[in-house]
């Protein structure tokens, strides 16, 4: 297994084999973050887990080659983040991500290029809200037969408020291609939401779809918990617990601990 440990944006741990380049360049002169570049060579898996107790500012580029699927699985836990990722994905490659987050606040840019042939991307983003959090995504279709999925789920608690701008851009000629985004969030507070889901189409032999919702759950669904006798506050949890689960794929293992994690939430 590939794993990273990075806590206050530096890389205290890591375990990889030769299927991952990694380069680290520690902020200087020249670049005002530190940087981490991923170079991935060979189909593989990769975990990294961020953990910062002071004000953190990360820039992330990721390159996967030529016919390579790569996972990746980032946690983040600690205080406020900012973080820049940069991804380009080459002809006939697939790029799976899955984030999972516990910050108190967060701000992420993202530019994610498919710019060979048949590259594919797919990004699952989970986030617990307790103070601000903002996120710019663009998703840019370079080539034809290239396809997006972008979900991105976040609940709303306490000081919590999300904003999601997402723009996905097929351009002209690059056609049989596929972009869709699913952005969701649940609020149990009067704080700020926002989606922005943006799709800039040039070219029509495509399919492009979005989706946007912000509020609670509906009642339709409580009342079916609550009819098996579920008290409202446990339903709504269940409920909750439940959409955060939803569209992930991971190890149990890896899952049991994103669950009990859940649990501390709601104590």
């Amino acid at each position: 297994m590939n794993k990273l440990v990075v806590v206050n944006d530096v890389v205290k741990e890591q375990i990889l084999d030769d299927s991952i380049q990694l380069s680290f360049v520690p902020k200087n002169e020249e670049f005002g973050v530190n940087l981490l570049r991923i170079k991935v060579t060979e189909s593989t898996r990769l975990e990294i887990y961020y953990e910062n107790d002071k004000k953190s500012k990360l820039d992330i580029w990721i390159d996967v080659d030529e016919k390579v699927h790569f996972e990746l699985i980032e946690i983040r836990n600690g205080v406020s983040s900012k973080v820049q990722y940069h991804n380009s994905l080459s002809k006939n490659s697939s790029f799976f991500s899955q984030k999972l987050y516990f910050v108190e606040g967060m701000r992420e840019v993202s530019y994610t290029f498919l710019n060979g042939e048949n590259a594919q991307y797919h990004s699952v983003l989970k986030t617990i809200s307790t103070k601000k959090e903002k996120y710019d995504m663009e998703i840019i279709h370079n080539a034809k037969h290239t396809e997006s999925n972008i979900i991105n789920h976040g609940v709303n608690v306490k000081d919590g408020s999300i904003i999601f701008n997402v723009t996905g851009t097929i351009p002209k000629g690059m056609k049989e291609s596929t972009l869709n985004q699913f952005n969701r969030i649940l609020t149990f507070n009067e704080e700020e939401c926002k989606i922005s889901p943006i799709l800039l189409v040039d070219e029509e032999d495509v399919i492009a779809n979005h989706s946007a919702y912000i509020g609670k759950f509906r009642e339709e669904e409580l009342f079916y918990l609550m009819s098996r006798g579920i008290h409202e506050k446990d339903a709504t949890m269940l409920l909750t617990k439940g959409f955060l689960r939803s569209k992930l794929h991971l190890e149990e293992e890896l899952l049991e601990q994103y669950e009990k994690k859940l649990d501390t939430v709601w104590r």
